[in-house]
């Protein structure tokens, strides 16, 4: 992803992601609130699977993000492989998910945001 300042950027994460890539996906999170974005949406859509592990990975990410000042977004449409496990272990509480990117960005687009796919 390019550094840029920009109001909102986008990561489209693995379609797996394990304890082999989890670091990888978190960094790019990283990445996207190192450069400025106010909110980071995770573009978890194309996710097949992810293990529990890596989950709370993403979810501490989020954490500090959100000490940060920013907001990170996780899609995961309904019935997803990867929000059916966020359901199960009760993650989906903690975590700030979306059915759709769509509704994701929706209200950062009527604010003016320029959301930066990344």
């Amino acid at each position: 992803m390019a550094c840029q300042e920009t109001g909102a950027a986008m990561v489209k994460l693995a379609a797996e992601i394990d304890p082999t890539n989890s670091e990888r996906a978190c960094g790019q999170l990283e990445a996207a609130i190192a450069c400025g974005a106010a909110v980071v949406v995770a573009d978890l859509t194309s996710t097949q699977f992810c293990d529990c592990s890596s989950l709370r990975h993403l979810l501490g990410v989020q954490q500090r993000a959100a000490a940060a000042g920013v907001q990170v977004r996780f899609v995961m449409p309904s019935g997803s492989p990867v929000r059916r496990l966020a359901d199960l272990t009760g993650l989906d509480k903690p975590l700030r998910i979306y059915p759709s990117v769509r509704e994701a960005t929706a209200w950062l687009r009527g604010l003016g945001y320029r959301v930066q796919a990344g």
